[in-house]
């Protein structure tokens, strides 16, 4: 009768894999997520001159009607509305 495999290895075959799977844990458990912002996304959350613009115009207009001193064209107000309904 011949015997094969016999040795320190073949004596316990579950316990390399369980080492195995230990430094598996060990891997993972040691890398972090990260998070990278594009420099486009960077450029979007600053404010553009427009976006500036509109918000000190808006703060005029709101600082006019609050201390009733702002006043509507009316003319230019139809105007522009037919303008609106043309399109």
């Amino acid at each position: 009768m011949k015997i094969n495999n016999i040795g320190l290895n073949q004596i316990n075959p579950y316990q390399r894999n369980q080492q195995q799977a230990e430094k598996a844990l060990q891997t993972t458990k040691t890398a972090a997520d990260q998070l990278e912002i594009s420099s486009a996304a960077k450029s979007m959350q600053t404010k553009s001159s427009v976006e500036v613009e509109q918000a000190e115009r808006v703060a005029a207009i709101k600082a006019d009607i609050d201390a009733g001193t702002y006043k509507v064209d009316a003319k230019k107000l139809a105007s522009n509305i037919l303008d609106y309904y043309r399109l």
